[in-house]
């Protein structure tokens, strides 16, 4: 896809276990100061009302249960992007800023998905984890980082991170998959924060393309 900017991309993806913090938004802006300059396009994880939905009884893996899913993960994302005035919220990339004067845009990913998107199977095997990675070779951003609220357990590999679901179940092929209908670069470094941390401490979970063969 053509984007309307030309500016570096960085995708966050915010967790939805952190939406319960204390003081979330100017956290957001003190760890974004400490980053390179890029455009941040950011989508925001279903945390506690997906985990309902899903608990729910008679709840079931299904098409209507997973867009339900993406649309609480929407209203999330609208919600976060009204706590500052310096952040915005998007529902189409061809809304994007020419550069990066806005420090945060929030993007809502139903239509994109809907319109756009053809590999990404229709079950709770996809979280936001995944969606994340997918818009991230999308746009050809130069990283993506996960904002979680830990770090990965040391000496385990991207297959026991799903394994334990510290990733979702489709994380590996949704950085791998070769999809020329949906125009996806290779996937580029993804990096995991724990946002908890005070010191916001750092792990690459992927190096690149390269490194998942």
């Amino acid at each position: 896809m053509e984007l309307p900017t030309h500016t570096p991309i960085r995708v966050i993806k915010l967790g939805g276990s952190l939406l319960d913090m204390p003081e979330l938004t100017p956290r957001l802006d003190f760890w974004l100061a400490q980053q390179s300059p890029m455009l941040n396009l950011c989508i925001v994880g279903g945390g506690k009302s997906v985990q309902k939905l899903r608990d729910l009884k008679g709840s079931r893996d299904s098409p209507v249960t997973h867009w339900k899913c993406i649309r609480l993960m929407d209203k999330n994302a609208i919600v976060l992007s009204q706590t500052s005035n310096a952040w915005v919220f998007i529902d189409s990339l061809k809304l994007l800023p020419l550069d990066s004067s806005t420090s945060f845009i929030f993007f809502g990913t139903e239509d994109w998905l809907q319109n756009s998107i053809t590999c990404l199977p229709e079950s709770w095997s996809v979280t936001s984890d995944s969606i994340a990675v997918v818009l991230a070779r999308f746009v050809d951003a130069k990283e993506l980082i996960l904002l979680k609220s830990a770090l990965p357990p040391v000496k385990k590999n991207l297959e026991q991170l799903m394994e334990i679901d510290f990733v979702d179940r489709y994380f590996k092929t949704a950085a791998t998959i070769a999809n020329n209908p949906d125009q996806l670069s290779p996937c580029g470094r993804v990096d995991c924060v724990n946002f908890r941390d005070n010191n916001f401490p750092q792990q690459q979970l992927i190096s690149g393309s390269d490194s998942l063969d």
